[in-house]
C-alpha cells in the first residue's frame, strides 16, 4: 500500500517565501514518489487557488479555520489557536482507521512544541519536524543602523526569543528531524544534543525556472552596465541596507551597474523603506531600483535579464532565491549563511564577509577579473545537485525507517 503522511505547516499560500515554497515543493515531489500526503494548514480557506504561476497541488489540502488574518501576520494567539486545533485533529487521526503511517511537522516551532508526539506514538504513528533554522536566527525585526537604545532592547528580545524557542525544541521527542542544511544542523546539535538530525536539501522554485531564459553566457555586452539582483524579503539579517553602501564603492571603483532589489517588504515593518530611504539619500536612484513583490513573470524578467545576482545575508536556514539565481546561470556572491556556501561555489561565485566593502571588493574583481564562465552548462549542474527529487527520494527513505515499513 501506499505510504500515507500527514503533513502540518503553520505557513502555505496565499503566503510567499522559502518556508511556503519547501512546503509546496517538497510534497508535490513525494506525491510522485507514490506517497499518500494531506496537509493541513491554517484557514480560512481562500476562495480560488491564489499561488500565481505555481502548479496546483497533487496533494490533498485541508485548511483548519483558526481564523488567521488574510495579508498580515497573525498573532501568537491564532498561532497557538491553529497548533491546537491541528493536534487535537492529528491524534484523533492517529487513533482512527486512516491513521497515517507519519506525521510530519513541516513548518512550525509552535507547532512543535505543541504537537503531543508522545500521544502520537502511543497509537503506533511516528512523528518528524523540520527545523529551518534556530532561533533567534532570522529573527530579527531591527536594523543593526537603529539607535542604540533600540538595539540593545533589540538583543535583549532576541535573548529571549532564543531562549523559548530552545525550549521549543527540546519540548517533544520527535522521531526525526530534518533541517536544509549543514549550518542548521550544526546549529541544532548545540541544543538537542545526540538525537538523529538529518540534512536534506532543497531545490530551485520550479515555476520561475519555467519562465526564465538561460544564455550562454551572463557577461554583459561590452559598455552596458552590470546589472546586479537581490530577491527575498526584506529583513535585517538579509542585510539590504548594505547595498546603498556597496554601490557607493562601485562608483568610485568605477564599474558601472544597476541594482535590482526585490522581495516582499510586510514581514519586519519600516524595514523596506529604511532601505529605500538610503538609496535615495545617497542619489542611487537612477542605478537601484527597490523594488516590493512582483509578478512572477516580472520576477522572472529580473532573474532573465541580471548578469550577477549578490545575497548579503548572514542568517539563512538554506536561501532559496540564490539557488534559483545559480539554477539560471547566475554566478551568485554572497555572504556564509544557511546553504550560500554550497550555493555560491556551484554557481561559480564568490563568498565573503557580509560587510559594505568585502562585497563590494567581489563585485568589482568579478567584473574587471572577467569570471564569468558558461551559464549554460552552470545551470544544468546546479539542477543536477540540487533537486526536489532528489530532496523527495531522501524524505521517503527516512520516512520509510522511521515508520518500519521497511
Amino acid at each position: 500500500r501506499l505510504m500515507k503522511v500527514l503533513v502540518i505547516s503553520e505557513h502555505y499560500f496565499p503566503r510567499l517565501g522559502g518556508t511556503v515554497s519547501y512546503v509546496h515543493e517538497t510534497l508535490q515531489a513525494l506525491s510522485d514518489q507514490d506517497v499518500d500526503i494531506e496537509l493541513w494548514v491554517p484557514g480560512p480557506q481562500p476562495d480560488h487557488w491564489a499561488a500565481e504561476g505555481v502548479s496546483k497541488p497533487r496533494y490533498k489540502v485541508v485548511f483548519i479555520d483558526a481564523a488567521y488574518p488574510i495579508g498580515r501576520e497573525p498573532d501568537k494567539s491564532a498561532r497557538y489557536r491553529f497548533c491546537a486545533l491541528a493536534n487535537t485533529a492529528a491524534l484523533k487521526r492517529a487513533q482512527s482507521s486512516d491513521a497515517p503511517d507519519i506525521v510530519h511537522v513541516a513548518f512550525g516551532l509552535f507547532l512543535m512544541e505543541v504537537l503531543d508526539t508522545d500521544q502520537l506514538r502511543a497509537s503506533g504513528v511516528r512523528s518528524i519536524a523540520t527545523v529551518h533554522n534556530v532561533p533567534p536566527q532570522e529573527c530579527r525585526r531591527v536594523s543593526p543602523q537603529a539607535a542604540f537604545a533600540q538595539r540593545f532592547a533589540e538583543d535583549l528580545r532576541l535573548k529571549a526569543v532564543g531562549w523559548k524557542n530552545r525550549s521549543r525544541l527540546r519540548g517533544h521527542d520527535y522521531d526525526g528531524i530534518v533541517v536544509p542544511s549543514d549550518q542548521v544542523r550544526d546549529f541544532l546539535a548545540r541544543v538537542i544534543g545526540g538525537k538523529q538530525i538529518n540534512v536534506v536539501g532543497h531545490g530551485p522554485t520550479g515555476a520561475l525556472l519555467d519562465r526564465v531564459q538561460v544564455a550562454s553566457s551572463r557577461r554583459p555586452t561590452q559598455g552596458s552596465p552590470v546589472r546586479i539582483l537581490t530577491a527575498g524579503g526584506y529583513a535585517p539579517h538579509k542585510r539590504q541596507h548594505l547595498i546603498p553602501q556597496i554601490c557607493t564603492l562601485l562608483l568610485v571603483a568605477g564599474v558601472e551597474f544597476e541594482w535590482d532589489i526585490v522581495g516582499p517588504a510586510g514581514r519586519v515593518a519600516g524595514y523596506w523603506s529604511s532601505v529605500a530611504a538610503a538609496v535615495a539619500a545617497a542619489g542611487l536612484q537612477d542605478k537601484v531600483r527597490v523594488r516590493q513583490a512582483v509578478a512572477l513573470d516580472d520576477l522572472a524578467a529580473l532573474y532573465s535579464a541580471a548578469h550577477l545576482y549578490v545575497q548579503p545575508s548572514i542568517e539563512e536556514g538554506f536561501c532559496i532565491t540564490a539557488l534559483d539565481a545559480a539554477a539560471v546561470g547566475l554566478p551568485v556572491i554572497a555572504s556564509p549563511a544557511g546553504a550560500l556556501a554550497r550555493i555560491t561555489r556551484a554557481s561559480g561565485g564568490v563568498l565573503v564577509r557580509s560587510q559594505a566593502k568585502p562585497l563590494a571588493e567581489a563585485i568589482v574583481n568579478f567584473v574587471t577579473k572577467d569570471q564569468w564562465g558558461d551559464a549554460k552548462a552552470q545551470a544544468m549542474a546546479v539542477r543536477q545537485t540540487f533537486a526536489w527529487t532528489a530532496a523527495a527520494r531522501d524524505l521517503k527513505a527516512l520516512y520509510t525507517k522511521i515508520s518500519g515499513q521497511g
